[in-house]
């Protein structure tokens, strides 16, 4: 199956169902309709997805500024999870700050969210800090993973 990177919304209105299907299925406080539209109109922000024949399997939600990165929202489709395509859009991610001058990727991930750490630590991302409380549903604290683009050390963030 041949997939593309769609990174531009004229139609985002067509993707929507699909978006808030993967959503509910991967999230117990799931962004809203509204909450994806207002990222899309943001300067910063950008949604990427893998879609092929209009059928959308995954997506990446993220701003870029200030020479950052910061992942927002991150889902693949339950039937097309550990296939790569979460692989993939990281590593087009990566390769997109690499290029254009991005120093770190920022990240808050659930501690009970092994499959995301597994794939996150893969990928070079470490520990950086801890966000108390972060998540509503659950008042589980977050972990703040961090990915350095330019080969120092990362300094570890307090505690917020």
């Amino acid at each position: 199956m041949s997939y593309s990177l769609k990174k531009t919304w004229p139609d985002f209105v067509s993707f929507m169902e699909q978006i808030l299907e993967i959503e509910n299925v991967s999230f117990t406080v799931p962004w809203s309709a509204k909450s994806f539209e207002e990222e899309i109109n943001k300067s910063i922000s950008n949604l990427w997805a893998i879609i092929t024949d209009q059928k959308l399997f995954a997506y990446i939600c993220f701003w870029m500024f200030d020479r950052e990165i910061h992942i927002l929202n991150f889902a693949v489709h339950p039937q097309k999870r550990n296939t790569g395509l979460g692989k993939f859009l990281l590593e087009n991610i990566i390769e997109a700050g690499t290029a254009g001058g991005v120093e770190n990727i920022w990240l808050e991930v659930r501690p009970s969210n092994i499959p995301a750490l597994s794939i996150y630590k893969k990928f070079g991302f470490i520990e950086a800090g801890l966000r108390k409380a972060y998540y509503s549903d659950s008042r589980e604290d977050a972990i703040i993973m961090a990915l350095d683009l330019t080969g120092k050390e990362m300094d570890k963030v307090s505690n917020c």
